[in-house]
């Protein structure tokens, strides 16, 4: 407990930083949000503050369960210091802007972020910096607990280091000193490029913050069709894919281990799957009745399309793009979503393909009986054990959607709304449920939703983000430890 007190306050304390600078920012722009954001940091600071200083010479180190316990504690906790700013500088109410910090600290994008002409600076940048601290908060997660505990059958972090000849030390501190620099400067990078097609300083950092944290909220309320040039898109769909992809994959890049990079096949097919959605949707859009584009430009759409579902982003190139594909596809795509080790929704692309892997040696077992094949994904070997717990997670995941769905049934105006609902913000991809599939009855918005729906839905994204064995982990503990 003392460790996980000491961990949570030190995040409090990150929290109140980024309120103070968003209070800043209020009062150079001289709007009535600038006390808000200030009162809230102080707050913040002196709560936390107490808490770090008062621990401070206890040594106390951080266990696997207290790790997943402080996960649940920063996923649940950080929202709800978020949320005082966004009550007191929108007309919401406490619990619908808590809905908004959920949907924005998960990278899902739902409730009313898809309307943001008629908030103030402060409060956008606040909301964009929440999309884009959640994104760092995922990476660091899988890194330092996910990952080394193999949940759901993810391959471990340690192995993968064994690989890039580095330590496999784990604990959150050394996840951030790995994570936090690369994420900063592929941040930085993409910003520069984005202003350099044109794009304004403030847009540009929105824009980065949204792909690499994979998350759908856009500094402007026109989306992707704000930014014309396709210079724009070409780097959205870069980092987008940069976020979608394993941290562990970019950094065998960055030192030139090829070889490996390339024997990292469950990374390589978050492309080519991007790629074949990206060309899929191109096909429906190029010289038909429907789509009527050019060839370039419906490759240009296609392509970001494609990129955009399968690492979650979920960012419309323009509007009805996602309804132009089949909503099963979609929901699979997503459902499945980019890889482990990125800031990607879904079960991960390594699941999806172990399972392939797997069904594929069941297959040839009909045919040759007694032949012995090892079960490999590129480099990665993988023991029954965690075939096991991949279908377990498999599962539970699917049952989830399944629970979830049925409970938030009688909030939507049909089952199959209830169902991209729940997939959406299971996944992490909130504006797949905003995509115009219903052509008889139009879907309320998450934001006008009855409370008990919308805490099913903010349950949802903190499952998607926390992955749901964790929590059933961690309640099978508090109820069976006597």
């Amino acid at each position: 407990m003392i460790a996980l007190a000491r961990y949570g306050a030190a995040a409090a304390c990150v929290m109140a930083t980024f309120l103070l600078a968003a209070a800043i920012g209020a009062l150079l722009r001289r709007e009535d949000g600038a006390a808000a954001f200030l009162a809230t940091a102080l707050l913040t600071v002196f709560g936390a503050g107490a808490v770090y200083l008062g621990l401070r010479n206890l040594t106390a180190q951080l266990d696997r369960l207290s790790s997943f316990a402080l996960l649940l504690v920063l996923w649940l906790g950080l929202p709800l210091i978020a949320a005082f700013p966004i009550a007191a500088t929108t007309p919401l109410t406490f619990a619908q802007a808590w809905f908004e910090a959920i949907s924005a600290f998960t990278t899902t994008g739902g409730g009313s972020v898809h309307d943001i002409s008629s908030l103030s600076r402060s409060t956008l940048g606040w909301l964009l910096t929440l999309q884009w601290t959640g994104g760092l908060l995922t990476l660091v997660g899988f890194v330092a607990v996910l990952g080394p505990a193999g949940v759901g059958g993810l391959p471990d972090h340690a192995e993968r280091s064994h690989l890039l000849r580095r330590s496999g030390a784990t604990s959150v501190s050394d996840a951030m000193r790995q994570v936090l620099p690369f994420y900063l400067g592929a941040t930085a990078i993409c910003t520069v490029m984005l202003y350099a097609t044109g794009v304004g300083v403030f847009d540009a950092l929105g824009l980065a913050g949204a792909a690499l944290s994979t998350g759908s909220l856009m500094p402007d309320a026109d989306g992707m069709a704000a930014y014309g040039p396709f210079a724009v898109k070409l780097v959205m769909m870069l980092f987008m894919l940069v976020g979608g992809t394993s941290i562990l994959w970019h950094r065998m890049i960055l030192s030139r281990r090829f070889r490996l990079a390339l024997g990292q096949q469950e990374n390589l097919g978050v492309v080519l799957v991007s790629l074949a959605i990206g060309i899929l949707a191109a096909a429906g859009w190029y010289a038909t009745p429907v789509g009527g584009q050019s060839l370039a430009l419906a490759l240009e759409d296609g392509l970001f399309t494609g990129i955009a579902l399968v690492t979650t982003t979920a960012i419309e190139p323009h509007a009805g793009a996602f309804a132009a594909l089949p909503l099963a596809l979609v929901l699979a795509v997503v459902f499945v979503g980019g890889a482990s080790f990125s800031s990607a929704g879904g079960i991960k692309m390594y699941r999806a393909a172990a399972m392939a892997v797997q069904a594929s040696l069941e297959l040839e077992r009909l045919v040759h009986p007694n032949a012995v094949h090892p079960r490999r994904l590129g480099q990665q070997s993988i023991s029954m054990q965690m075939m096991k717990a991949i279908w377990l997670c498999f599962g539970v995941a699917c049952s989830m959607v399944a629970i979830l769905t049925a409970a938030v049934a009688p909030a939507m105006p049909s089952f199959e709304a209830a169902l991209v609902a729940v997939v959406a913000a299971i996944s992490n991809a909130g504006p797949v449920y905003y995509a115009d599939w219903s052509q008889t009855a139009v879907w309320p918005d998450w934001i006008a939703l009855p409370a008990y729906a919308q805490i099913i839905l903010a349950l949802a994204m903190i499952l998607g983000r926390l992955e749901i064995l964790v929590v059933l982990g961690l309640a099978h503990f508090a109820l069976w430890r006597r």
